[in-house]
């Protein structure tokens, strides 16, 4: 072996060397102290978390004179800028840049209405034109040149959130750049609309609410080779996200995690019922990306409360009404034999389905006990003994319903040690109309030391809003309400767990009321303001029931009659799948 002497460095060499060596100490520890995956720089993957396409636009910026050349454009143009190296074929977790381009509008005296007459102002933070950007899977042709029978006609769609970009203001236009990032195999192409121009999206108390009118936006030209449409991901079939290896996920505990809707003839013939949530009304199933749902039967739910959350105290108006609707009744939502009728989708009153003179002989409800403040009982419950139509939980029983020996409720698994109505958990629903003072509803009122004391402490506080505050509320006053009342449920509850419940998803119509000023980005912008709140004050886990309706494809998004509910209600099929998302957070280690 050969034995290398002691060698001499000059004082320049070794100061080299210690500035190079200071330098990547410093880089590790920004990284450190920022919060960023120091593994990113060892792998060309991508690292993981809500930040992972922060940087994809700035680093995909492409050819600025390009981009000016754009910026004169009479017609408003998006086109898929590429990964952050401008590539228009990506691996799987790799993320895309889109980027809007929207000029001036200009007004013909002639057709002028009367939201162009008034000033809007779009809430702080949010663009002042209403982009719905989706990029839409066209073909799940493979680097082979076959279709993977997986996503064959799947329309997996990505929701892309636009924000708008600072530019050069030579040119009266208005740029918006969004990243999304991609997981499944295939083609994607760009389907992007405006909704609203000059803040009108967010129509105050007092001002006019204008006419919900989409716009096309150009997504190719023909003389600017920058300017294109399509995105391809290629097929990696180890990849984890790929579907086929998706029962290899951990179960879901995040009620808020992203996934992608997938054609139920198209899940791999190994998986069970159990395995998935129910398909929506086009008989499409939710599969997350980065762990799994499970189908929990009602049984399940109530034995995990009962130890975990004896007590829960649910803050919410006709949205949870409806939530709490199926989970009374074992997953049952309608008793008619046409399961379709318009009544059994969007009611969310059983009253008006069955005599008044049923509910006085209403037995205790079959495995919950609920406690209602300011709404009826006969506006939650239905007859318990009159099920038509088998629950979404799958027979037989294991044990005979007690008010009728002869009828079998429930699901096929009951957990050991479960026994029929002893086990059971308090929920006390607690109706309120967000931050507003309405109707006799107000939180300042209702929420107190005072107010609670009549039930037992809450282990578990669920508190649903938004919908009240975005059809007559002003933004500024939700958010300086939205802390306040964070902080008084900090203190009435000061050793209970908080889950935040979202608003819902808006899209692609009016409001049946004039005076509700619904839009999608009025929306999304309060209820950004109420998570990040309740994150910050309570510690509160999220229950995003607006992500999964914001992913699905184009057409389901404005067929009339996939949201045929009034008062921004989900049709029954989603609100499934809601509460299922809300047990499989509760239940799932």
């Amino acid at each position: 072996m050969a034995i290398i002497g002691p060698v001499r460095l000059s004082r320049i060499t070794v100061f080299a060397i210690y500035i190079v060596a200071l330098g990547l100490t410093s880089l590790y520890g920004m990284l450190v102290l920022f919060d960023l995956d120091v593994t990113a720089l060892k792998s060309s993957k991508p690292a993981t978390g809500t930040n992972t396409c922060a940087y994809t636009c700035k680093e995909a910026r492409g050819d600025s004179a390009q981009i000016r050349l754009l910026e004169r454009s009479t017609e408003p143009i998006a086109y898929v800028v590429g990964s952050s190296h401008g590539a228009k074929v990506v691996l799987p977790g790799q993320c895309v840049c889109v980027r809007a381009v929207v000029p001036a509008q200009s007004f013909d005296t002639e057709t002028i209405n009367q939201a162009d007459m008034e000033e809007y102002e779009p809430v702080p933070g949010w663009p002042a034109d209403s982009l719905i950007v989706d990029l839409v899977m066209q073909s799940s042709q493979n680097n082979a040149g076959t279709h993977d029978p997986l996503y064959l006609n799947a329309r997996v769609t990505v929701s892309v959130d636009m924000r708008a970009v600072a530019r050069n203001q030579n040119y009266n236009t208005r740029v918006y750049e969004g990243s999304a990032q991609l997981f499944d195999p295939g083609e994607y192409a760009l389907d992007a609309r405006i909704e609203f121009r000059n803040g009108q999206w967010n129509a105050e108390p007092g001002q006019f609410t204008p006419e919900f009118h989409e716009t096309h936006m150009r997504t190719t030209l023909v003389t600017n080779a920058l300017v294109q449409s399509t995105v391809h991901v290629e097929r990696d079939l180890k990849h984890p996200t790929y579907l086929q290896r998706h029962q290899n996920l951990p179960l879901c505990t995040d009620g808020a995690a992203s996934g992608r809707w997938i054609p139920e003839k198209n899940l791999p013939a190994s998986w069970k019922q159990w395995q998935y949530m129910h398909p929506a009304e086009d008989r499409r199933v939710w599969v997350p990306y980065h762990c799994r749902l499970r189908r929990i039967s009602h049984a399940e739910f109530v034995f995990h409360m009962s130890r975990s959350w004896p007590s829960v105290h649910w803050y919410g108006d006709s949205n949870s009404r409806r939530t709490l609707r199926p989970i009374v009744q074992a997953g049952q939502w309608c008793h008619t034999n046409n399961s379709m009728r318009l009544d059994c989708l969007c009611n969310n009153a059983p009253k008006d389905l069955f005599p008044s003179e049923w509910y006085a002989r209403m037995p205790v409800p079959h495995w919950y006990r609920i406690h209602t403040q300011g709404v009826r009982r006969d506006e939650i419950y239905a007859d318990l003994r009159l099920k038509e139509q088998p629950p979404t939980d799958p027979r037989p029983i294991l044990d005979k319903d007690p008010i009728d020996n002869h009828t079998t409720y429930g699901p096929d698994y009951v957990p050991p040690g479960y026994r029929l109505r002893d086990d059971y958990f308090d929920l006390y629903y607690l109706f309120t109309r967000g931050t507003l003072d309405m109707q006799g509803r107000h939180w300042m009122r209702d929420i107190t030391q005072e107010a609670i004391a009549p039930y037992p402490n809450a282990n578990l506080v669920v508190f649903q809003m938004i919908t009240w505050d975005v059809a007559f509320g002003s933004y500024s006053t939700f958010a300086r309400s939205v802390e306040l009342l964070a902080r008084r449920l900090r203190n009435v509850y000061p050793h209970a767990q908080f889950v935040y419940r979202t608003g819902p998803y808006w899209c692609c119509r009016n409001a049946e009321d004039q005076q509700k000023k619904y839009s999608r980005l009025r929306f999304a912008s309060f209820d950004a303001h109420a998570r990040a709140v309740f994150r910050r004050v309570l510690s509160a886990r999220i229950w995003d029931v607006s992500g999964p309706s914001s992913q699905r494809p184009p057409e389901a998004k404005r067929n009339p009659e996939n949201m045929p509910c009034l008062s921004a209600h989900s049709r029954s099929e989603l609100v499934h799948l809601d509460n299922q998302i809300f047990i499989n957070m509760l239940v799932n280690k």
